[in-house]
């Protein structure tokens, strides 16, 4: 590039006279790639068909509880799919629901005591709004360490040849007994839980650094109903929602970012499950919505949560209620929460070779959490790995099919949305968010020199928008492969419950969300809500698919995870009345 331009050359960018037209040049085809695209798709429709015929077999009636326990909203992402499952096994009368991890308010956010601003929405989302948080009472110490002390000439240098030989011997004995430190990037950290949030705005002048702060009351009431009607809950409010947000935690992890929620930008989704459970507490807001044919009971009230995914320990906000009634039904519904977040620990611990995945559920689910901590563990989870489904329906339609956490799950019904506009804003963010995970991991497991990022034992962080391997001066374009290993490369299938019709008039909205389906970077499948007849999408137009898998009957899953490390069939799952012990 020197050698053609100089050595101040202009972004590439700004050189192109045009754009090229096609994008995408026309390929030589030759027998070679028509094998390869024939055993693509062989190696695609095998477990498609597992999956439809799953769903095909999965005939029962919707019954929904008429005065559910709790509910819970959690991010739509993969990792959550398990968790839900197990909660509805431990507790029956549970209703969970699935929604992007951003719970619809976007927003920029800033910690106590922050220099800068940070998005928690989606990446190309730009919001006017500002959530400042303001620690009241308690609030957490900072380590010594880190503190400002360490930047200073003096005391710098002191403590350099003092207490920074304690760090050296705390380094040491870290390696051999894992454990939390002030340098672990711990999810709960992202918001002290005891901080107050300046979420209501009072006047249209309460600005900082150009961004509103707060919301009005017009605001949150759109907010709280966009969501709630998105998701199907309008009726049949539980005393208690809990609003379940998800981060990671890792250290000496160079791709941590993409372990946190992609619907914040790549951080916990704490903040926003906190600003939403207050939204729709608020007594304007409920009485706002009301005229909009949603009637929340005064009875019921949203928690804010947040769900570590790589420890699986959960943390609750606002969670100190002067309702006994209300306390003594929240600690019932930990103890639910707690132990579904074991059994998850042991499904999950089934990819990790290092653990012992026969032993205790408490000490699989203590060696999960030194995972988490370990300075020679460059996979403390798997994120996304396996991804290959995106579920925008009912839970019904999915409930007693086992589908090995391979599933995005966007709760959706098609009676409160006839006309698709619900759908559309599902399916605009669904197709290139979900669809842009799975072809991140699609390419990178194809060619993962090449495509992805090798192994990510060596990077380097390069102005906090890259890596590359050592002192390499080029960007790896894609993951490392300690992301991607246990990855199958099939494209993402997304299965829609509404009417064929409607789901075609939906897509054709935009020319940007039809293209994605057109050229099948992400095939589509329609499942009528009421025959459960399915359909694909192929060619522009839907056309009748017959699966051809019958799906085993399993009562106990959890001995499916004993034996097994690799992806797991599709089955149905026998369900039985199960008890907190």
């Amino acid at each position: 590039m020197d050698h053609k331009f100089g050595e101040n050359w202009m972004p590439l960018g700004l050189k192109m006279e045009k754009k090229v037209r096609p994008l995408f040049g026309n390929i030589q085809k030759s027998e070679y790639f028509e094998i390869l695209r024939l055993w693509q798709l062989a190696f695609e429709w095998t477990y498609y068909d597992q999956v439809l015929g799953g769903i095909t077999a999965n005939q029962k009636e919707e019954k929904k509880p008429e005065n559910p326990r709790f509910q819970g909203l959690f991010c739509i992402d993969d990792r959550e799919g398990s968790l839900r499952r197990n909660i509805e096994a431990l507790e029956p009368s549970s209703e969970t629901f699935g929604t992007p991890g951003f719970f619809g308010v976007a927003f920029h956010y800033k910690p106590m005591n922050g220099k800068f601003t940070m998005k928690v929405c989606p990446a190309p989302v730009n919001p006017p709004y500002l959530i400042k948080e303001v620690v009241d009472g308690k609030k957490s110490e900072k380590d010594f360490h880190f503190s400002d002390y360490t930047h200073s000439l003096f005391f710098g240098w002191l403590i350099t040849h003092t207490i920074g030989f304690w760090s050296a011997i705390r380094l040491f004995i870290n390696i051999f007994i894992p454990r939390l430190s002030p340098a672990t990037t711990l999810s709960f950290r992202h918001m002290d839980r005891f901080s107050k949030l300046s979420i209501e705005r009072q006047h249209d002048h309460d600005t900082e650094d150009g961004l509103l702060v707060g919301f009005t009351i017009d605001e949150m009431t759109d907010r709280v109903d966009s969501l709630l009607k998105s998701i199907g809950l309008v009726d049949r409010f539980a005393p208690l929602v809990y609003v379940v947000g998800h981060g990671a935690s890792s250290v000496n992890n160079t791709h941590y970012a993409g372990y946190d929620c992609g619907a914040c930008s790549g951080r916990p989704g704490s903040v926003n499950a906190r600003v939403i459970s207050y939204m729709t507490n608020h007594p304007s807001v409920r009485e706002n919505l009301k005229s909009r044919g949603i009637n929340i009971p005064a009875s019921t009230l949203f928690v804010g949560a947040l769900h570590d995914t790589t420890r699986d320990e959960i943390e609750f906000f606002d969670d100190q209620f002067a309702d006994t009634n209300k306390t003594s039904y929240h600690e019932y519904n930990k103890k639910i929460f707690n132990e579904a977040l074991t059994l998850n620990a042991k499904e999950r611990a089934r990819r990790f070779v290092t653990i012992d995945h026969k032993q205790s559920l408490a000490g699989l689910h203590a060696d999960v959490k030194r995972r988490s901590v370990s300075l020679f563990e460059p996979r403390p989870e798997l994120n996304h790995a396996t991804n290959t489904l995106c579920i925008v329906g009912r839970r019904s339609l999915t409930e007693d099919v086992f589908l090995d956490r391979r599933a995005f799950m966007n709760s959706y019904d098609y009676r409160v949305d006839p006309d698709g506009t619900f759908l559309f804003t599902i399916l605009s963010a669904a197709a290139p968010v979900c669809g842009g995970i799975n072809l991140e991991y699609y390419f990178s497991r194809v060619d993962n020199d090449k495509l992805g990022a090798g192994t990510k034992l060596p990077h380097n962080v390069m102005g906090l928008f890259g890596v590359a391997n050592g002192i390499d001066g080029d960007l790896r374009p894609g993951l490392p492969n300690q992301m991607v290993e246990v990855h199958d490369p099939l494209r993402l299938l997304m299965i829609v419950e509404h009417y064929e019709e409607v789901i075609h008039r939906t897509i054709q909205k935009s020319e940007s969300l039809f293209e994605w389906f057109q050229n099948e970077w992400v095939l589509l499948v329609a499942v009528h809500p009421e025959t459960k007849q399915i359909s694909r999408f192929t060619d522009g137009t839907f056309v009748p698919y017959q699966p051809t898998f019958v799906p085993k009957q399993v009562h106990d899953t959890k001995t499916l995870f004993e034996n097994e490390r690799d992806n797991l069939p599709v089955f149905l799952i026998q369900k039985q009345n199960a008890h907190v012990q």
